[in-house]
């Protein structure tokens, strides 16, 4: 079996020489000491003059125009950053984004836009309007704005009201879908670091999301490497994880997984393609290769399988 910095190394030298400049800020912020604000000038080239994101950040569509999508792909990598400065111009754009309400209807962000049909997309990213009652992303994005909207102004207060509706839904529902789920999950905890009294049993809501969080992890691990489910991976990211303690074995089967099928090149294998745009998924396929090498290094790293860099 290979050196454990071997995994580290090999995925290293994929990133340096394959990855997107964002992904690569990525890295170097991760494992290699960089400043946030290196990465955050990097992922101002993904934002538009609205404030809001496109241009593939998210790799599966490409459509250049602000969505509300691709603006909580970017509120992700900053949270990553665990980054508090709200005046950065980046986070000042994408509140100003929030608070043009473009796709908002008053309670939820739209999932898809119509413009996405326009530009090379997965199936999944077509526009698709009887389908767009869901708080993914509207449940992150509302958090995202808790978190960095000035406490008072409008937005703060469309946040604080998104929210308690976002998670007295969760609360009423029978049942959720994992990427929504996830959605919740960054919601509870903008509203618990910013200790916001949004009128909902916060206790009621870490429970159930820890309980449906659990549920969602696909049991059959000789699914795990070939087709895309939920593995421990997407839910527990620190041992720290109220679930780490129930789930750790599975946890270490993951992270020897994660050594055993890395590729000669450091990579790992995407576990989905689209069927559309034949041309084109090639290409947003290896962008996702580089994500995943970060993912996966860094759960290992985290999981205490890696070096601490």
């Amino acid at each position: 079996m290979a050196d454990i910095r071997d995994h580290y190394q090999s995925g290293r030298r994929f990133i340096l020489q394959r990855a997107r400049p964002i992904d690569c800020a990525r890295w170097r912020f991760l494992f290699e000491g960089a400043s946030p604000e290196s990465v955050l000038d990097v992922l101002s080239q993904y934002q538009n003059d609205d404030g809001g994101f496109g241009h593939a950040l998210e790799p599966d569509f490409w459509n250049p125009l602000s969505s509300p999508l691709q603006t909580w792909a970017a509120t992700e990598i900053i949270h990553g950053l665990k980054y508090t400065n709200a005046d950065y111009p980046v986070i000042r754009g994408i509140l100003t984004y929030l608070e043009s309400a473009d796709y908002f209807d008053g309670h939820i962000w739209s999932r898809t836009i119509l413009s996405n049909d326009d530009y090379p997309h997965a199936e999944w990213w077509a526009h698709q309007p009887v389908s767009e009652r869901t708080y993914n992303p509207t449940a992150a994005l509302a958090g995202f704005a808790l978190q960095f909207a000035p406490a008072r102004s409008p937005l703060h207060d469309l946040a604080m009201r998104v929210s308690g509706e976002a998670l007295a839904a969760l609360l009423a529902s029978s049942s959720v879908e994992d990427h929504e789920l996830s959605c919740f999950h960054r919601l509870l905890q903008c509203v618990v670091n910013q200790g916001a009294d949004i009128g909902v049993d916060l206790s009621k809501v870490e429970l159930l999301i820890r309980t449906r969080a659990n549920s969602a992890i696909t049991r059959d691990t000789s699914k795990w490497a070939t087709e895309y489910v939920v593995r421990p991976s997407r839910f527990i990211r620190s041992r720290n994880d109220p679930l780490f303690a129930e789930n750790e074995d599975a946890i270490r089967y993951e992270c020897e997984l994660l050594k055993e099928t890395q590729l000669s090149d450091g990579s790992w294998p995407v576990t989905w393609h689209w069927s559309s745009y034949p041309d084109h998924w090639p290409v947003a396929q290896e962008w996702w290769k580089s994500i995943i090498v970060i993912e996966n290094l860094q759960f290992l790293r985290d999981m205490g399988e890696l070096p601490k860099t």
